[in-house]
């Protein structure tokens, strides 16, 4: 069962799998998410941007922070704060998020491919590069009781409109909220080809069935019906 503590969502805590909320510029909010390493320690994806002492204190009572991931150019924020305060873990990213966030970013520092990273992981969790990426977007998963926990980066979504209504009306006419949905304006930005992208999240959908799914932006989800629905979201946006 899920439960929570110091801003965590501890989805399994023998997995490692834990997630939670972070703010960053401009009122966004994203998600991070968590996976065991193969020696007992934890790999953090999308390591948030503003955190206090008793998030990462909370955190470590599982494991050692090891690895570092960015799951697309665009969450580095995090990196660089998360780095100074956790010096021995090693960070990577996908080769298309390492050309871009080493343009954008003046702290992220060195990242490895995601190739290097494969190999720590802990038997049942994978990082995913997906095909046709302008920016090294991935997703992730991780074996869990039940299932597996999925971490759906940018291209699934769960939110509300937003309050502004420019963003609002971008939202509505890009079906990207409310509520559980394909993050279509998003992919307009991260994918060369968001048909072929989709499809092979499908497949991995239907070969590891979510029982948890954690978007990059918006509120986890966790129902006995969630790996039909995303069958159903990816499907539709496919044909």
């Amino acid at each position: 069962m899920q439960t929570t503590a110091k801003g965590w969502n501890i989805i399994d805590a023998t997995a490692g799998v834990l997630s939670c909320t972070y703010s960053f510029s401009k009122g966004g909010t994203a998600n991070c998410f968590t996976a065991r390493t193969a020696s007992g320690g934890l790999a953090v994806i999308s390591p948030p941007s503003e955190f206090s002492d008793a998030l990462l204190t909370e955190l470590t009572k599982f494991g050692p922070v090891e690895a570092l991931v960015a799951n697309n150019g665009f969450h580095h924020l995090g990196i660089g704060p998360w780095r100074r305060r956790f010096p021995d873990a090693r960070c990577f990213a996908a080769p298309g998020a390492i050309k871009r966030i080493n343009k954008k970013s003046k702290d992220a520092g060195e990242l490895e491919p995601l190739s290097e990273l494969a190999p720590l992981l802990a038997d049942g969790v994978e990082i995913i590069e997906t095909p046709s990426s302008r920016c090294g977007e991935t997703w992730a998963r991780a074996r869990v009781e039940g299932g597996y926990a999925w971490y759906a980066s940018d291209l699934l979504a769960n939110m509300p409109l937003p309050p502004s209504l420019f963003l609002r009306l971008l939202f509505k006419w890009t079906g990207s909220a409310p509520g559980y949905k394909p993050f279509n304006l998003a992919h307009k930005i991260i994918l060369k080809d968001r048909a072929a992208t989709l499809r092979a999240m499908l497949e991995d959908v239907r070969a590891h069935r979510p029982s948890v799914m954690v978007p990059g932006h918006g509120a986890l989800l966790r129902a006995d019906t969630i790996a039909d629905d995303t069958e159903t979201l990816l499907a539709s946006a496919t044909r």
